[in-house]
C-alpha cells in the first residue's frame, strides 16, 4: 500500500512533468494545425469572390459604355450620329423653320395674300406654292394646315385645264369643290376659290442632299 507522500512524489517526478509538457505541446500544435486548416481556405474564398465581382463590374462597365457612347465603338470614319442610319442613304436637310417630309421641304405662312402674291412670296424662297404628288402628302398638309385655309400650287387659268405651278397638268387624282380658279386646302377639305381671296399659303421645294 503506497502512502500519499509516495504518490505525490511520483506525480511530481521530473519524468511525469516532462511528459505533461510534451503532451501540452502536442495539444497546442494540433490545435494550431486544426485552426489553420479552417482558416487557410477563407482567404482563398475571399480572393475568388473579389476576382469574380471585379470581372462582373468590368463586363457591365463595357456594356454600359458601348450603349451610352456608341461613337467610341464604331469606325473612326463613321459619325456617331449616323450609326443608326443606313450608310447608303443620303442625308436630307431643310432650311430653318421648314418642315421636311417625303423628300420635300414645306413652310406655312404666317401672313395672308392672294394666290399670285403667295406664289411670288414662295419664289423669293426658291420654292413654289405646294405641289401635291401623293395621298400621303395631301394628308400631311391637311394636318399641318389645321382649320385655316392655305393656298396650294394648283390653278385653272381661263380656257385652260387645271395645272400645277410647274406647268404639269393635274390628273384629277383627288377631288375638290368650288367655283373659283385657284385651289386651297385645310384639314377638312380641298376647295377652289377666287384667286383674289386673302389666304395663308404653303410653299414647297425639294430637299437638298
Amino acid at each position: 500500500m503506497q502512502t500519499r507522500e509516495e504518490l505525490s512524489g511520483k506525480e511530481n517526478s521530473p519524468l511525469n512533468m516532462e511528459r505533461d509538457i510534451e503532451n501540452q505541446t502536442k495539444s497546442s500544435v494540433m490545435a494550431t494545425e486544426s485552426d489553420g486548416s479552417l482558416q487557410v481556405p477563407i482567404p482563398c474564398a475571399v480572393l475568388s469572390v473579389v476576382i469574380i465581382v471585379t470581372l462582373i463590374i468590368a463586363i457591365i462597365s463595357l456594356s454600359v459604355g458601348q450603349y451610352n457612347c456608341p461613337g467610341k465603338y464604331v469606325q473612326e470614319n463613321i459619325s456617331p450620329l449616323m450609326t443608326s442610319m443606313p450608310l447608303d442613304l443620303p442625308v436630307s436637310t431643310c432650311p430653318d423653320s421648314w418642315i421636311g417630309y417625303q423628300g420635300k421641304c414645306y413652310i406655312f405662312s404666317s401672313t395672308t395674300g392672294s394666290w399670285s402674291t403667295s406664289q411670288n412670296a414662295c419664289s423669293s424662297y426658291n420654292s413654289t406654292l405646294a405641289q401635291i404628288d401623293s395621298e400621303e402628302d395631301l394628308i400631311f398638309l391637311k394636318r399641318y394646315a389645321g382649320n385655316v385655309e392655305h393656298w396650294i400650287g394648283l390653278r385653272n387659268k381661263t380656257g385652260q385645264s387645271w395645272q400645277w405651278t410647274d406647268g404639269t397638268e393635274f390628273s384629277g387624282w383627288f377631288t375638290f369643290r368650288g367655283s373659283g380658279n385657284c385651289v386651297s386646302l385645310r384639314n377638312t377639305e380641298v376647295s377652289s376659290v377666287k384667286c383674289q381671296k386673302e389666304l395663308h399659303w404653303i410653299c414647297s421645294k425639294h430637299t437638298k442632299h
